[in-house]
Parts: structure tokens; sequence; C-alpha cells
């Protein structure tokens, strides 16, 4: 049976990794003067803490959008922002992958496109129906980033199935997927969709790509998340609006 991970090994392993081949652990002082950073790079890692970062931002782009009156934003509108998102998020891939990348992993790219992907396909695929890209978003970005946070953070039992994760960063995934997804979804659906039947349709959206995201498989995490989430919110929408 193979030990499982400690802290030393998280650090050690999510290592920032120049092109050079040298370990950069360090962060600026400032950020590690904030509350609390400090003792989650210590757990976690550099590495992890900025890619946690970088993949969870995303999220606050559109927070705003229910408290401003706007009509049906599909359109050039949406097409441009969805673009120029995209062109901003590559950019920022391609600029600082090394400071992103664990240790060992040579598909950083495929990771980026295949969370772009879901997002991008919920939006424009779907004329007038915003809310299943932004619902898609953020079970993406908050769902499966708290999962992290909650797994290396919070540890506890580990799934049966997946020896490497835990039921806490399960629990993080389903509970701020359901929460953030329902804010966007419920808001950019309203009045047409009450609040409890938006909630259903993300927390079940949440739950499912939970359990596909803790699944020990070899494929595209962050595809198969976002994936997941779009089909099954397309099709409880379906049966309950």
């Amino acid at each position: 049976m193979s030990r499982l991970t400690t802290s030393q090994d998280l650090i050690q392993t999510h290592l920032p990794v120049s092109p050079a081949g040298l370990a950069k652990p360090q962060l600026p002082d400032w950020v590690m003067s904030i509350p609390g950073v400090r003792r989650i790079v210590a757990r976690m890692g550099a590495t992890e803490f900025r890619r946690r970062l970088f993949h969870m931002s995303p999220a606050l782009l559109p927070i705003g959008l229910p408290f401003i009156p706007h009509p049906d934003i599909w359109g050039p509108i949406l097409v441009g922002l969805c673009v120029a998102s995209s062109a901003i998020a590559l950019t920022i891939a391609i600029a600082f992958g090394h400071l992103l990348m664990r240790r060992g992993e040579e598909n950083w790219m495929h990771a980026v496109l295949g969370y772009l992907a879901p997002v991008l396909a919920g939006l424009l695929l779907l004329p007038g129906r915003a809310e299943f890209g932004l619902m898609t978003l953020q079970i993406i970005a908050l769902g499966d980033g708290s999962a992290t946070f909650g797994g290396l953070m919070l540890g506890g039992r580990r799934l049966p199935w997946n020896r490497k994760k835990t039921w806490s960063g399960l629990f993080c995934f389903a509970i701020i997927g359901t929460m953030a997804a329902t804010y966007m979804y419920w808001g950019e659906s309203r009045p047409t969709v009450p609040f409890a039947t938006s909630f259903l349709i993300c927390g079940t959206a949440a739950l499912c790509a939970a359990i596909v995201e803790s699944i020990p498989i070899r494929s595209n995490d962050n595809f198969r998340v976002g994936t997941t989430a779009l089909v099954v919110g397309l099709a409880m929408s379906a049966v309950l609006v």
C-alpha cells in the first residue's frame, strides 16, 4: 500500500520550476504578509497557491452581473468578452506557465484549454441562455478550486474509490460550487426560474461534477468537470423549467 502524501511532500511536489529547472518556492513579501497566506503556502506549496488563484479568479469577472439591469447578453458583446477573456487567459498561461506548472507536468496548456472549452460552449452555443455558461464557469472555478483548498487544508478521511482525495475536498466542491453556480444561474434567469429551482439545478450539476472530478481516471480534469456540469445542468433544466 502506498503511503499517504504528507504536507512536506505536497510542498516539494508543488515547488514552481523555472525554465532552468531551479526550484523557486518564494512568493513576494507583500503576498506572504496577507493574513493566512503563509499557513496556506506552507500547507500546499507556492506553485499550488498560484495555480489556485489563477484557477479561481475568472469566477470574479461576472460577479456583479445579477445586479446590473441588462437584456439578453448573447450577441457581439458576449462574443467579444469571451474572445478577450480567453486571449488574456491564454497569454497568462503561456507567459507565467513555469510558475504554475506542477513538477513533472507536461500538459499545462491542455488543462487551460479544457477549462475554457465547456465554458465557451455554454456561452456561445446556447443563444439566450447565458446562465448555463456562467453556471459552468462557477463550478469549474470555485467548485473545483475549493476542492483543492478543502482537501489540502482540512484533510480528513480519504475517499474509498480514490485514496488521493478526501471527503472534505468533495464536500467543499459540492457546497461552494452549488452556492456560486446558483447565484449566477438564478441571477441571469430570474424571474423566469425561481431560486429554489435554480438551486436544485445547480446543486445537482455541482454534485455530479464533484463526483466525476474525484474519479481516478487519466483525462483532462477541467474538461470533464465542466462538461459534466454543463450537461447535467441542461438535463435538469429540461426537466424542471
